[in-house]
């Protein structure tokens, strides 16, 4: 079986992989790719591995990896047009592997981008199409186009389903090599740490980052990295003017009946606040972090806070299930309907079912350093018992040989 890999990086991660090792981009492809995987240190690092190891033949290809991309294309003496180079690169790519199964874990650009269908259009036999469904794309319509659609949410796949749209589960999972990459400290920070997206425009994360905040104001328990938006200084000199002629025009109002004060200190005439978050939390927000940095820090945690988006459902799916128990944290996580089938709470993992009952228990943790201790080193043994991504790839061969046959 020949499977190509259609595949993304997390565009800000690519970027400082590149800018902190300007010379990679002259390494051979094979060689940047393989950088690049131990580099992110994620549980695919070492499918690529696993499958060849089975006996298969793979390729991937990223279509924002442009180095790797252009290096393949001198490697293997193709011209691509110069408009859209990288796409015509992938398509050459695949055309010349001769896939039977096509891996797709980017569904909603490679087919909004059409890159699909002029692919499928070139190859002498169409193969089997395969999706990957994770992160929210939008209408579910375009898992329609694929032959199975996989996800680690069983809501997504019970969705799917009802739409006669043929999806099955593969659960995520975690690479113990890891291990090996990172450097576990004797004595772990402990608090609460949280990794992840801060982003307020996804109504996905809208829950997750108002709790972060109610646990923020609790006290100094958690230490949050991720990504979000903090103003220039310029836009706070500018705001803080305006709001502080805001506050001088209530007084001098009461005093003076200008039109120009009664306008200025009208609440409504104030502009919105440069601050996406509330202000004091934002300022706390530590850099986000990706890969090998990620999951370096992660460890140094006692404890792993953790926040399913609305998307997946009321189903215990995301990977940081799998990062934070394989590193060796004491995982304190929303508690979901199948999370028993996963992971024993109260001594595997802790769960929690509203902010007041996550901020009591990270408290009791801290408390109890022995106790965080013990449910880490359970729920690590449980993960790198029955959750490895060499497990998991025995389940996605199975996913994949029933497909071809």
């Amino acid at each position: 079986m020949r499977i190509a890999f259609l595949s993304s990086i997390y565009p800000a991660h690519a970027e400082k992989i590149y800018r902190e090792n300007p010379n990679l981009k002259n390494l051979p492809s094979g060689e940047q790719i393989d950088f690049i995987r131990w580099h992110a240190l994620s549980s695919y690092t070492r499918w690529h591995e696993y499958f060849t190891k089975k006996g298969y033949n793979v390729i991937e290809f990223h279509h924002n990896l442009p180095y790797v991309e252009l290096k393949w294309a001198e490697e293997n003496q193709f011209c691509p047009k110069k408009d859209n180079e990288i796409f015509h690169i992938g398509v050459e790519k695949i055309k010349k592997f001769k896939p039977d199964i096509l891996y797709c874990s980017s569904p909603f650009f490679y087919t909004r981008s059409n890159f699909l269908n002029k692919l499928i259009n070139l190859l002498p036999k169409k193969p089997k199409l395969v999706a990957w469904y994770g992160a929210n794309c939008g209408d579910e319509e375009i898992f329609r186009y694929f032959d199975l659609t996989l996800s680690n949410s069983t809501h997504l796949v019970n969705s799917l389903n009802k739409k006669e749209i043929n999806a099955d589960f593969l659960q995520h999972s975690f690479e113990p090599a890891v291990l090996d990459k990172i450097n576990i400290p004797e004595k772990r920070i402990n608090k609460l740490g949280f990794f992840g997206n801060l982003d307020i425009c996804n109504p996905d994360f809208e829950d997750r980052n108002k709790i972060l905040l109610k646990i923020s104001e609790a006290g100094n328990i958690i230490q949050v990295h991720g990504t979000t938006y903090k103003p220039k200084p310029l836009e706070r000199l500018k705001y803080s003017a305006i709001k502080g002629r805001h506050n001088c025009s209530r007084t001098l109002s009461e005093l003076l009946p200008f039109e120009i004060l009664k306008k200025w200190s009208q609440v409504e005439n104030l502009p919105p606040s440069p601050w996406s978050l509330d202000k004091t939390f934002a300022q706390k927000v530590k850099p986000p972090l990706f890969g090998h940095q990620m999951l370096q820090t992660l460890s140094n945690y006692q404890i792993a806070f953790n926040y399913h988006n609305k998307h997946t459902g009321d189903t215990a799916c995301n990977m940081r299930l799998f990062e934070a128990t394989g590193v060796g944290c004491c995982l304190l996580t929303d508690h979901m309907s199948d999370i028993c089938s996963i992971f024993e709470p109260d001594s595997e993992i802790v769960t929690y079912s509203s902010p007041e009952e996550a901020i009591s228990k990270a408290k009791y943790l801290i408390a109890e350093p022995k106790l965080a201790q013990e449910i880490a080193l359970a729920g690590q043994k449980k993960n790198l018992n029955l959750y490895t991504s060499e497990k998991q790839i025995d389940h996605l061969v199975y996913h994949l040989k029933n497909l071809w046959n």
